[in-house]
């Protein structure tokens, strides 16, 4: 894992910080690329985090048969899109929808980038620190 970190610094620029690789949005095909060849073949999950100014967008991959999994970040900015990982993982396609549904963060390239959890019609996107909680009940369906 140490002779990976290096590579990936190396080549990518990729730091660590509080045991996650922290990596710039541009590099993310070359960088799951990379981590795919090596082994990280599941792609266990990704999640966002909304903060004020900004999205961060947190993956986890698994090496099943070595046991390591590695915890991977990157920041894009409120409106910005960030590239999918659908053609790398397929188990990123509906990761990425329920993503876009909750916080409305748009995966370009994505093979089917709608809604997963709430109705097509739903206003808003729940789980972004800007979502009206108190706002009078509206029926959607």
């Amino acid at each position: 894992m140490k002779e990976l970190f290096e590579e990936l610094k190396n080549n990518f620029g990729v730091s660590e910080k509080d045991g996650f690789l922290i990596f710039e949005k541009e590099k993310l095909k070359e960088i799951f690329n990379l981590l795919k060849e090596k082994g990280f073949r599941f792609l266990s999950f990704i999640t966002a985090v909304h903060f004020k100014d900004y999205f961060e967008i947190v993956y986890a991959l698994r090496n099943i048969p070595e046991k390591d999994i590695i915890f991977l970040k990157t920041k894009i900015k409120e409106n910005e899109e960030i590239e999918t990982l659908c053609d790398i993982y397929n188990g990123a396609n509906w990761m990425e929808r329920e993503i876009y549904d909750l916080f409305g963060i748009k995966f370009k390239n994505h093979p089917d980038l709608r809604r997963i959890l709430l109705p097509e019609d739903y206003e808003g996107h729940p789980l972004r620190k800007d979502f009206p909680i108190n706002a009078p009940y509206k029926n959607w369906r």
